[in-house]
């Protein structure tokens, strides 16, 4: 089984959108939102794409769990992770996310001493460390994303409060009245 960065950042979001997503039922191509976020992730630094590099990682556990990333923005020589985010909001998410990278870069012996979550819309940045607390709840969050994807059937959904600008949205709301 594979866990990717995504399903970690999902998995602090919406158990039912990460079992669906890991089960290749996927919306983010009809979702305006998704589309803008990539935007600004793609052109608020555009000085980046000189001096850092895009990485794709993986590392396997003893459990036999894949875990994979793709570190859009990665400054080696300082071991920086850099993660740029659409939200108007912070979230656990985002923060787990980085952890995810900075432990998977680490798994493979690569120097990696911080991230950076860099918000364009409200011209924040947030550094993001992985000691060792942190380690245990990667480790927690990757066996809980394997548990939930195991799962045989997909989780019930959330308050639909909680789900109005998910892509998923009318995938799990369909038929109901909203």
């Amino acid at each position: 089984m594979t866990i990717n960065a995504t399903l970690i950042n999902i998995l602090h979001i919406c158990h039912r959108e990460l079992w669906l997503h890991a089960h290749a039922i996927r919306m983010e191509h009809t979702s305006d939102i998704v589309a803008e976020g990539k935007l600004i992730g793609e052109e608020s630094y555009p000085q980046r794409a000189e001096k850092n590099q895009q990485v794709e990682i993986s590392f396997e556990l003893p459990s036999g769990v894949n875990c994979t990333a793709k570190i859009d923005f990665f400054d080696a020589q300082k071991g920086v992770v850099h993660e740029t985010k659409k939200s108007d909001s912070k979230e656990l998410a985002h923060t787990a996310q980085v952890q995810f990278y900075l432990y998977l870069l680490r798994k493979n012996e690569i120097v990696a001493n911080y991230g950076l979550i860099e918000y364009p819309k409200l011209r924040q940045t947030d550094k993001v460390e992985l000691n060792d607390d942190d380690i245990a709840n990667v480790e927690g969050w990757i066996a809980k994303a394997v548990a939930i994807v195991e799962q045989e059937n997909c989780p019930t959904t959330l308050p639909k409060s909680k789900c109005g600008k998910c892509s998923y949205f009318d995938f799990c709301w369909s038929g109901e009245d909203y």
